[in-house]
């Protein structure tokens, strides 16, 4: 046995029942997220396209995100002491999804405008990152909760808004209709959307919502996110049998 590590279950509001299920979403989401990243991997190293392989980077730490979320999710119930950094795991998953949405949006855009673009979006992308490193350490400093509830679901809601924009405008686009990057963007969009929803439904705790009832909500998303991720992968397997 490793010194200093105990085994101890840790029930979720104080429910079994839900413990159970959470560990079950988390295993979930953590095997698809290893599996996501290491398809995104194999795209990037059979893509011949080197203005993709940027997405492909963004799409693998898509995948790392996923796996790191469940596997601390499965360590928080199984034993004390794990830093409390969930929630920014799952904030990055979510920023992550954004600027892939962003980059493959890009892709579509006339040279010129690409160019002209290309400082401000590496500047939000940088802005948002330390958004994301700022809730982690606050996490790590213990906190107050509600300030992290808050600050995170407000920051998953603007980070979702931010990439769906993106797929949305590329999705509109009549010359990608049918395209490769297409189609992945309709397998991205559920799994930012239901990724968002999970810190997000937390606000609803500070208008005085049980937070037994939030987190019967929340495991859903979290469910949903996986299945829609599940998806995603079909996508890139495929994708990667044509490459």
């Amino acid at each position: 046995m490793i010194p200093g590590w105990e085994i101890r279950l840790q029930e979720i509001a104080g429910n079994p029942n839900l413990t159970f299920i959470y560990f079950i979403g988390f295993v979930l989401i953590g095997a698809l997220g290893v599996r996501f990243g290491v398809y995104a991997l194999w795209n990037r190293r059979a893509s011949q396209l080197p203005a993709q392989t940027s997405i492909w980077t963004y799409l693998t730490g898509v995948g790392v995100a996923a796996a790191l979320y469940g596997l601390v999710g499965v360590l928080e119930i199984v034993t004390p002491g794990v830093p409390a950094v969930r929630r920014s795991v799952l904030l990055a998953f979510v920023l992550l999804l954004a600027l892939t949405m962003r980059l493959i949006a890009r892709q579509g855009m006339p040279t010129d405008d690409e160019s002209s673009d290309r400082t401000p979006s590496r500047l939000t992308a940088l802005a948002l990152a330390l958004v994301v490193g700022s809730i982690a350490l606050a996490e790590l400093l213990s906190v107050d909760d509600g300030l992290l509830v808050g600050v995170t679901g407000v920051a998953a809601v603007a980070f979702a808004v931010y990439g769906y924009w993106y797929g949305r405008t590329q999705l509109s686009r009549s010359m990608v209709q049918g395209t490769m990057l297409d189609t992945l963007l309709r397998h991205l969009l559920p799994v930012l959307t239901f990724g968002a929803f999970v810190p997000a439904i937390e606000l609803v705790v500070l208008a005085g919502i049980d937070r037994a009832i939030v987190l019967h909500v929340q495991i859903v998303f979290v469910i949903m996110t996986a299945t829609a991720l599940m998806t995603a992968n079909i996508k890139l397997r495929q994708n990667l049998a044509r490459l």
